[in-house]
């Protein structure tokens, strides 16, 4: 709705970042190796992004064994200043477990 969209174009920190996804191609050769990662990985993700669906980081905390995951509840794509402190957090954990 207008409402959603306006809200989302109102928290970007930057509109032109807010298209140009379509310029990402490639990776997809990748994804089957997911699991030959063995770095401690963080993946920070909002429940709410529309461009890579919050289903996703589910899908690369299975497929990265030991990885972590700070969910970012109500964000969509873009971290927001909102969301510092729950981020800052997160990677204090990660970097210290």
């Amino acid at each position: 709705s207008e409402k959603l969209i306006r809200a989302e174009f109102n928290r970007a920190n930057n509109y032109i970042s807010m298209f140009n996804h379509a310029a990402l191609q490639g990776g997809e050769e990748y994804w089957n190796r997911l699991n030959e990662i063995k770095q401690p990985t963080l993946i920070i993700h909002g429940t709410d992004d529309k461009i890579w669906h919050y289903k996703n980081a589910g899908f690369l905390l299975e497929k990265i064994k030991g990885s972590n995951l700070i969910t970012l509840e109500g964000t969509g794509h873009e971290l927001h200043v909102d969301d510092w402190k729950s981020i800052i957090d997160g990677i204090e954990k990660h970097i210290n477990d």
